[in-house]
């Protein structure tokens, strides 16, 4: 194979740049990081001729189309409308774009997350059309919910749906261009979720009530659904992947050894299972997608690198070819023509964004089309290294480590950056925010502690209701190895957190006063409390963080920053979004009014209109900007 990049005409035609790569060496400046928020994944059309992707022309979030064979880019739509903005484009056929759009409304004070389903003629001759929201199934709370793409049908997709009085989805036929739907699955109590065989049938359902959870099959759409399994809720055999190469089988996720692996599992018969992958240090992540046909091809997993599993020769030849061409990258096709001949190749580093080609396996050509971050695309920066840390108990905690361009590792100052979630982990590769760390002259460590996803059910199980202790001390010991190596500066090191993150950095403040020069949390929780009365608002969300975060109320108050601000003594930094689902902005102001009360030093900057993950240009560059001052005064 070989790329295109000795092409002029061809690259100056296709590569998206929303401002000029900086040359090697030189600072990115925030504006270059925020700037990591404009790209939304691109897409590749049936044909292969065009290439879908959100950027910024102007100052402006837009979906733009990339045509292959007029050599041209076409603005379709603003990114941004309100509270709403594009999360997921896809086509369905070569002049029919859909995409997702997610937004925030609000219901007696508390915001909650609404997503639209938009349909978008890909010559810009006529306007976007909102597919469901102004039909009498509008009041669905998400309405983006693809079960189906129908991909032998160029007008339908089955599309999961609610109405206002319960969260319990039917699955209808949606078409495209009308907008009109017809029930395919009604709804049946408790199931939340819907899956479809290869064939695009509606054959597996998977829901929970108060107490159990329930899974549900049948043979074909003229068959009786059956109950497949059932048991008490959070203490599951199984959890559904999707169905299998073999008529009849589903891939489930199911325990071998302590860790999540891949079994194949006879639906006629629950008890016959096969197992198709395991690893013996890691849980097997996610299945690959072969998006020509949509069939599951592999798996992903990640012990110290990212790693995956694929058991289909055609895709794995394919794989492997792509690797050939693009070495010492993680590699990933996320999208093709509907023949398989031309593929859409996300291509990602720790130390760049991702870059995105075109495969044409026909003329054995690679095409770069874009980068995310065009800004940062040929910028110096720093390298990530999997680490492994001895906590006091003698367990070994796996992290990363990246140090500033140029550093000799020694007495650095050092930004410990727990991930959020908590229950999910860090991985190697490109991390925006951990770059701009390393671009101010910090080292960044981050450690996947106790109660983070990956490692086996053992290592999960660690975290439960241990949210201010186990995990706590894992990062602890991550600063205090860092240290003990030489390789932090002990009188400039930090915490900076998202999230449980945020959470985490405001805790550790508490529980190691001595620790750290100064705090940062962004969009973190303050109250483990009133975390729990917050989520009671989602179906499920009480008794599922019962069992995240326990009952004990003492516990509960010892486990809260709020509850313990008198013992902080460093600087704090607190930034919020005040439109954030997630962690609601209230946690964030209380904490400053109760560090007011304690007299301790702390800076409060609430975004307004800001989500959860401050995913626009601004919002970000708000961020970076205060998050610079804070660390360089104050580090």
């Amino acid at each position: 194979m070989r790329t295109a990049f000795r092409n002029g005409a061809a690259r100056a035609a296709w590569v998206m740049a929303a401002c000029l790569p900086l040359t090697a060496g030189a600072a990115p400046s925030i504006a270059d990081f925020a700037a990591d928020t404009d790209f939304v994944s691109p897409a590749i059309s049936p044909d292969g001729n065009l290439v879908a992707l959100v950027t910024r022309v102007e100052n402006t979030r837009v979906l733009v189309v990339l045509d292959a064979v007029k050599r041209e880019r076409r603005g379709l739509m603003a990114a941004i409308s309100d509270t709403f903005e594009i999360s997921w484009c896809t086509f369905k056929t070569n002049d029919r774009l859909l995409c997702g759009l997610r937004g925030t409304q609000f219901e007696a004070g508390q915001p909650y997350p609404v997503s639209r389903l938009v349909a978008i003629d890909t010559s810009g001759k006529a306007k976007p059309k909102v597919l469901v929201q102004n039909s009498d199934k509008g009041v669905s709370q998400y309405q983006d919910r693809i079960a189906d793409w129908q991909i032998n049908d160029p007008r339908h997709v089955l599309i999961e749906l609610t109405d206002e009085y319960s969260v319990f989805p039917t699955v209808q036929a949606l078409d495209i261009y009308t907008g009109l739907a017809s029930v395919v699955q009604r709804a049946r109590s408790p199931i939340l979720g819907w899956t479809t065989d290869r064939a695009g049938v509606v054959r597996f359902g998977a829901g929970f009530d108060n107490n159990k959870a329930t899974y549900i099959t049948r043979d074909s759409a003229e068959d009786n659904w059956r109950t497949l399994a059932k048991w008490d809720l959070g203490e599951g055999d199984f959890e559904a992947i999707g169905f299998g190469p073999t008529p009849g089988t589903l891939l489930v996720n199911s325990s071998h050894n302590g860790r999540e692996a891949i079994f194949e599992m006879d639906l006629n018969e629950k008890s016959s299972r096969q197992l198709l992958f395991s690893d013996t240090e890691v849980d097997v992540g996610g299945p690959i997608y072969w998006p020509a046909d949509r069939r599951i091809v592999g798996f992903n997993y990640d012990n110290e690198m990212p790693r995956r599993m694929v058991f289909d020769a055609e895709a794995k030849g394919i794989f492997d070819a792509i690797d050939a061409v693009l070495p010492n990258s993680v590699n990933y096709v996320i999208d093709s023509s509907s023949n398989g001949r031309k593929l859409l190749i996300a291509s990602t580093r720790d130390s760049r964004p991702n870059d995105y080609h075109v495969l044409d396996l026909d003329e054995k050509k690679m095409t770069r089309v874009a980068s995310a971050n065009p800004a940062l695309a040929n910028a110096q920066l720093a390298s990530m290294k999997p680490v492994k840390i001895k906590a006091p108990d003698g367990t070994l905690l796996p992290g990363y480590l990246t140090l500033p361009v140029g550093s000799n590792g020694k007495k650095v100052p050092m930004i410990v950056y727990p991930h959020g979630g908590p229950h999910v982990r860090d991985h190697w590769g490109f991390d925006e925010m951990v770059q701009f760390f390393a671009s101010r002259g910090y080292a960044v460590l981050q450690v996947n502690y106790r109660g983070s996803t990956g490692y086996g059910y053992e290592w999960f199980d660690a975290g439960l209701q241990n949210w201010g202790t186990v995990m706590v001390d894992d990062i602890t010991a991550a600063t205090r190895w860092a240290i003990a190596e030489g390789i932090a500066d002990p009188a400039h090191t930090s915490i900076v957190g998202w999230s449980y993150g945020g959470y985490a950095a405001l805790m550790s403040a508490v529980r190691e006063p001595d620790l750290y020069r100064c705090s940062v949390s962004i969009a973190g929780v303050s109250d483990l409390k009133a975390l729990a009365n917050d989520d009671s608002r989602f179906y499920g969300g009480r008794k599922t963080m019962n069992r995240i975060l326990g009952t004990d109320s003492d516990e509960l108050k010892a486990g809260s920053p709020l509850r313990n601000a008198e013992k902080i003594k460093v600087p704090v930094l607190l930034v919020h979004g005040d439109d954030d689902i997630q962690v609601l902005v209230e946690h964030t102001k209380r904490m400053a009014h109760a560090l007011s009360g304690a007299k301790k030093k702390h800076e409060l900057v609430i975004i307004k209109d800001g989500n959860h993950s401050l995913s626009r240009f601004e919002w970000r560059q708000t961020l970076l900007t205060k998050l610079e001052a804070f660390l360089a005064a104050n580090n």
